[in-house]
Parts: structure tokens; sequence; C-alpha cells
């Protein structure tokens, strides 16, 4: 056989693998009523969709990446606290770029993999008569496939804002470095991914395990993490740029050009100003050069590699450790709301998607109170720290929220015989939502109180958005039972409902704003008056909406 014929192959398994990522068949979830037959062409159209969205984010990236390139002069002379050189500008910006496209695309990856895994695909394919290199085969094309739009607007959208910006050379200057980036950032994911299925994801419960669990998750996070921090950094990176430009060639400027991606990113400033627009040295191009094309031949080696090793990922079952005494095990009746909680923090120990959508508030929350506790106090810092801590945290578990509802899909296979009601399913989830919230406020209290010493500020801010959070988190499942209860229950994890999960979040972000706005329409008067209207606003919400949604919801 041939590649041709690994191409058809897969045509037919794709559809099997956009059909089992929506629906989870094969998990035995139950497939929605309707028209049975129009569920393979739903399947796929939202899994193109999904693909579409990340598509559009990375395009948007690329584009914004280009027009500050395109006024580059500008930016690096007027806007930045230190001028820059040109040249030195648009090679951090290129290198910026780079970083976050291997960033996003490998947290996408994480995402994707334990679908790809579920969907139990390759393992189907194994006893046909089909020779090793064609499954191989196949089993690349699937896994690109998951990625072929965010991929595909990464290798040609580069090059033409790029070429746009810089010019002709400087567009095909940049295109092995999108390359190595797109090839590393799915080894990166294929790795990671198949430690996490071998080692975390089908691992015993316990304590131990758990922090273990998180541990992993957490690391994992902090890749992706630096998409949303990376503009709270980004003056201290074209700092640190402007002292090296400053000092002309020396060792930390070596090093600089030694790493990945800068010695492909500084190539189109190169090509279109020449080396002397760069503090390179005596061997300092020489050493650019070699770099840059180090990477390109790890970056091929790393593709060799994931051809062989695709195949071995999606047939390998997760390790399961088996205790040398095994025991029998303890039951506990608990209420069922805390059930479902603790059920959903153990199914997102072993899910990258649903860790990520735990930590990133907290880590925000983290990264906060560092930067406080090392900017030191100024004139209303504890105010603005508790608004900006309040509002992103708030914000954050608002729209991620809806994530946890796919949760229950998994869970529904198991758990739908149980006498469980959707009231205690909602305020299960609302609990969780609610309790990221205030361990996130939490931190940074604990964190900034360290420097700033005013806890009450923070403490009444958090405790006035709570109630707003609780009714956001409320109207927004609601609404996600409701239809899943009228339409079936189909999988909206976070790869291929992610446009269900974003439309569900506009109202419930509007609700989680609103006490927000009321603060800021009284910030003149004191800041007791404010915060109260804050409080009341937060506590009226959540009258209206719990009585609403919860009345609507079997007891």
């Amino acid at each position: 056989m041939s590649w041709r014929a690994a191409f058809r192959l897969s045509q037919v398994a794709f559809v099997e693998l956009s059909f089992q990522a929506i629906y989870a068949f094969r998990q035995g979830n139950v497939l929605p009523p309707g028209d049975t037959t129009k569920l393979s062409a739903r399947a796929r159209s939202r899994v193109l969709q999904s693909k579409g969205l990340v598509a559009g984010l990375l395009g948007f990236l690329t584009v914004g990446a280009a027009f500050i390139l395109h006024t580059a002069s500008f930016v690096a002379a007027v806007l930045l606290p230190t001028p820059i050189p040109v040249p030195m500008f648009q090679a951090g910006v290129l290198t910026a770029l780079l970083s976050l496209d291997v960033a996003f695309l490998w947290w996408t990856g994480l995402q994707v993999l334990p679908t790809f895994l579920s969907a139990g695909v390759l393992p189907v394919l194994e006893p046909l008569p089909i020779d090793s290199p064609t499954l191989r085969q196949t089993a690349v094309i699937l896994y690109l496939r998951l990625f072929d739009l965010p991929i595909l607007t990464l290798l040609v959208l580069t090059p033409v804002v790029v070429g746009l910006a810089l010019g002709p050379l400087a567009g095909f200057a940049i295109l092995p470095g999108v390359v190595a980036a797109v090839v590393f950032a799915l080894a990166l994911a294929l790795v990671t991914g198949r430690f996490f299925v071998r080692r975390v994801q089908g691992s015993r419960g316990g304590g131990g395990r758990s922090i273990l669990r998180w541990t992993y998750m957490v690391l994992w996070v902090v890749p992706a993490f630096g998409l949303f921090g990376f503009v709270t950094l980004a003056p201290a990176f074209f700092g640190a740029l402007t002292t090296l430009a400053a000092a002309g060639p020396s060792l930390g400027f070596d090093a600089l050009v030694a790493t990945f991606p800068f010695s492909l990113a500084a190539l189109p400033p190169l090509l279109t100003d020449g080396s002397s627009s760069l503090p390179i040295g005596d061997g300092g191009l020489e050493l650019l050069l070699a770099a840059g094309g180090g990477y390109v031949l790890l970056a091929v080696g790393a593709a060799r590699w994931m051809g062989r090793a695709i195949r071995e990922v999606g047939i390998a079952p997760p390790g399961i450790p088996v205790p040398a005494d095994p025991r029998p095990p303890t039951l506990r009746t608990t209420g069922a709301i805390y059930a479902v909680l603790v059920k959903d923090l153990r199914m997102a120990s072993r899910t990258p998607g649903y860790a990520f959508l735990i930590l990133l508030p907290i880590l925000d929350a983290v990264a906060l109170g560092l930067l406080t506790y090392v900017t030191g106090p100024r004139p209303g810092t504890a105010t603005s720290l508790a608004l900006g801590a309040v509002t992103t945290a708030a914000l954050l578990a608002t729209f991620f929220g809806p994530a946890f509802f796919a949760i229950e899909v998994v869970a529904y296979s198991y758990g739908r015989t149980l006498p469980l009601s959707d009231r205690s399913l909602v305020l299960g989830k609302v609990s969780l939502i609610g309790a990221i919230y205030l361990v996130a406020g939490g931190l940074v209290l604990a964190l900034a109180d360290l420097r700033l010493d005013q806890p009450l500020i923070f403490l009444g801010f958090v405790l006035a958005e709570l109630p707003a959070v609780l009714a956001a988190s409320l109207l927004e499942l609601g609404i996600l039972l409701r239809r899943a209860r009228k339409h079936g229950l189909p999988l909206v994890n976070l790869y291929t409902g992610a446009w269900v999960a974003i439309l569900v979040s506009i109202p419930g972000l509007f609700v989680a704003s609103a006490p927000l706005v009321a603060f800021e329409a009284l910030r003149p008067y004191p800041q007791t008056v404010a915060v109260a209207a804050m409080a009341l606003v937060a506590l009226g919400s959540l009258s209206a909406i719990g009585l609403f949604v919860l009345r609507r919801q079997t007891s």
C-alpha cells in the first residue's frame, strides 16, 4: 500500500473519530433522539467548527503581530519605555509570535489527544489485513487532521503577513521557524500526552497519587498560562532586548541567539537589514545560522519520531498500577451535591482540559499576588488590585464554567441510573465554580497581604462578587441542562463544543460583570457605599436567577 491508500483509509477513520469525539458512544453514552442519519454529518461539522475556532485565534495572533511589525519604527521608538533598534524589535516580536504558536498548539494537542485515544479508532484497524507502514501513515494523517486548519493557518498566513509587513524575503525567511514551531508543538503534545495516558490517566485514587496528578497538571498548564501572561511580561522581555542591544556583542546576546525560537525569528530582519542591524560580533552570524540549522534538523528528527510514535500511542492502553496487597474499597455515603463536586475534581485530575479550567484562575491569582509582592505597594494599590483580582477570577470562572458540564457526559454513561436529580447536579457544579473563585481570591489576598496589610478590602470585594459568580453559573448550567434534556446529551468537550460553551457563557458574563459595573459607577462615593451596592446587585442577581433556574429542575 501507499500514502494514497492511507489517505483513503483515514477518510473513513476520521468520520468514526469525529463521531466518537462528539457522542462518545463507545464509552457508553446514549445517542440523542432524532434522525440518526444526520449524526455523522453533525459530528463532522462540529469538529470543523472547533478547528476553525482554534485557527481563528492563531490567525488573530498572527495578524496582530504583523500589524506591530508594520508599525515597528513607531512602537520601538515611541511607545516602549526605552527605544530599541527596529531590527531587534522585529526579531523580538517574531520570537514572541513563534513562542505563542508553540504554546497554543501544545495546549490544544493536550486537549485533543484524550479524544483521539478514547475514540478507539486505531485499535479497530490493527486486526485488518493492512501492512504496518500503511497503519503508521494512517495514524499520522488522523493525528494531523485534528490540527489541519490551525496548521494551515500558521503555514500560509504567517509568511504572507510577515512578507507584507517586512518584504517578500522576510516572508520566506520566517517559514522555517513556523514549520519548526508546528513540529515541536505537536511532538511536545504527543510526548506529554503519552506520559499522561500511561502514568496519570489510569492511575488509581489516593491522596498521594492525587497530589502527583495535580502536580503534572500544573506543569502542563504553565505553557498555556503563558498565553495569558505574555501581555504582562512583554515590557520586561523587550526591556531585556533593549539592554542586550545597548551592550553590543556579548555572551548574553550569543546565548539569546542560540535559543529557540530567536535564532529562527531573527532571520527575516537579518535578510532585510543585514547583519549589522543586530549586535552580532565575530562569529555571531555563524552561531545564529548554526543554531537555526540545528533546530530545523531537530524538527526533522521530531517529525520522523512522530511518524512512528503516533500509532504506538494510539493503540497503547493506559498503565494502571496494581497494588501488591489489594484491599476491598471502602464505600462512604455523602450528600449528592458534595458527591458531584468530588467526582468532577477526580475526573478533572485525569483530563488536561478540565484541569486547565480549574488551574487557570488559580495560577492567574498566584501571578497577580506575586507581582504585587515583588513590585511593592503604591497609592491606591489595594483597591485596584482587589478589583482586578475579583474581576479576573470571576470572569474566568464564569467563562469556563459551562465546560464543566461536559464532564457529565462521560459520567452520565455510568450514573444515569442513579437517583441523582437535576437540581443536585447543577448545584454540585455551581459549588465547584464557586470554590475555584474563592480559592483564586483567597490566594491573591494571602500573597498581597504580605505587602499591603489591608485584608478587609480584599475580603469585601471577594464576598461582594461571590453571589454574582454563583448566579452566573446557575444561569449557564441551567441553560445547558435544559438543552441537554431537550436534544439529548451530546459531548461538548473543550475542543468539539467550543462554540456552545462560548455562546452560553455570554449571558453569564453579563451577570458576573453587573456588580463590577455598579462599583465603577459609584466609585466617586465612599468605598463602603460602592462595595455595598456591588453586593446588593450580586445578591439580587442570585435571588432572581436561583429562583428561576432551580424551580425548573426536578427536586
